[in-house]
């Protein structure tokens, strides 16, 4: 490699010294000859300059005022500095940013000793500096590629959330599998809407989906009020479950909740479409109380699921139920029949399931309802229900 020296002396026979003794090296170092500090600031500002041998007293500009003026400057700050001058001034020339000095008179073994070394630690510091900015951008980059990872991975928790429940995607990520449990009771919600087939053949298939959407949205926020878990939507059929994948002893009472506010949604939102000369979608509401399993199912595309007779008869509650009704079974009739007013149906036919007992539920009873509702707890109700 071949530097080139800048070198800077009012004093001719201190070039024509330097010269001889850098052309003994081999023809690896370029000299330029500068005579005053001036000059040595405009050959730096306009040359490659690898370093400068610099005498502390010069004419126009003195040494000391050009070496100031150098480390001012951003475009040649960097340039090392090698100061002629007398241990006395030693001092001031490195506040000044001089990196070495040479004593008068000048010594060949010395001046190459000093001017190699300095070569030597500048390149060594120029070789930091680079591997430095290539770390910087080395960690740049490796920042914004985990910043990319968290995102993807915040994206693919959102949707594995939307597809299972909390606890279940987490044993998921975790495990790899998700192993099926027993809940001895649970409160299954089935939703339907009657005649939907008829209704589905007055309107474009972008009109069903608006519609559905419109309920299930609502659905949803209104489930998710009550500590009850979406299952799944079949078609216009709207399926969730209280009791897990967290088990607790209100979810008789916290489904029935729900089910009476699904229903008061509807009743509001036929009314709308009535008055607008549109036919209602009526809806009906079961719910059965008791044991079920379960799961996830599949490898691809998870689902998680419930099975067990509980699934069974809840289903056929509503569809022994009427519209606008919430249609319990016995079963959870025991549960809730201390705090809703509910009437009593009688043994009813329910296919492949024979003859079992079920109860409209109309309402919370007066005692723990806000006044004028039927379906919002007041703070009595809300106590209780927090000591299940």
């Amino acid at each position: 490699m071949k530097y080139t020296l800048l070198v800077a002396d009012d004093d001719q026979f201190v070039h024509m010294f330097i010269e001889s003794v850098f052309e003994s090296e081999h023809h690896d170092f370029q000299i330029i000859s500068a005579f005053n500090g001036k000059e040595v600031c405009d050959i730096a500002a306009n040359q490659k300059v690898d370093l400068i041998i610099m005498d502390w007293e010069m004419p126009v500009m003195s040494g000391i005022e050009a070496l100031e003026y150098l480390k001012s400057d951003p475009t040649v700050s960097d340039i090392p500095v090698i100061i002629i001058t007398t241990t006395g001034k030693l001092q001031l020339a490195f506040e000044s940013g001089a990196i070495d000095f040479i004593r008068k008179p000048l010594d060949k073994t010395e001046l190459l000793v000093r001017v190699k070394s300095a070569l030597s630690m500048f390149k060594l510091i120029k070789q930091l500096v680079n591997q430095a900015e290539i770390l910087e951008e080395q960690s740049k980059e490796l920042e914004l590629k985990n910043r990319e990872l968290s995102e993807q991975k915040e994206k693919s928790d959102k949707l594995l959330l939307n597809i299972l429940p909390y606890e279940i995607a987490e044993q998921l990520k975790n495990k790899g599998v998700v192993d099926a449990k027993t809940y001895r009771k649970v409160s299954v919600l089935f939703t339907d809407f009657k005649g939907f087939t008829k209704i589905s053949e007055k309107l474009s298939p972008q009109e069903i989906i608006k519609e559905l959407g419109v309920f299930f949205a609502k659905f949803d926020e209104i489930i998710g009020g009550h500590f009850i878990e979406k299952i799944k939507t079949i078609g216009d059929a709207y399926m969730c479950v209280g009791g897990l994948p967290l088990r607790n002893k209100s979810n008789p009472i916290d489904t029935v909740l729900a089910g009476l506010e699904m229903q008061a949604f509807a009743n509001e939102y036929n009314k709308q479409k009535i008055a607008e000369g549109k036919e209602p979608w009526n809806l009906r509401i079961g719910i059965h109380t008791g044991r079920v399993v379960a799961g996830v199912i599949g490898k691809k595309k998870f689902a998680y699921d419930i099975w067990g007779d509980t699934v069974n008869t809840a289903s056929r509650m509503e569809s022994a139920g009427e519209i606008g009704k919430v249609n319990i079974s016995g079963d959870t009739y025991e549960y809730i029949k201390d705090y809703f007013d509910c009437e009593y149906r009688g043994k009813i036919e329910a296919k492949n399931k024979g003859q079992i007992e079920m109860y409209f539920v109309h309402g919370l009873k007066k005692e723990y309802a806000v006044e004028g509702s039927i379906i919002t707890p007041n703070k009595k109700f809300l106590q209780i229900l927090s000591e299940y």
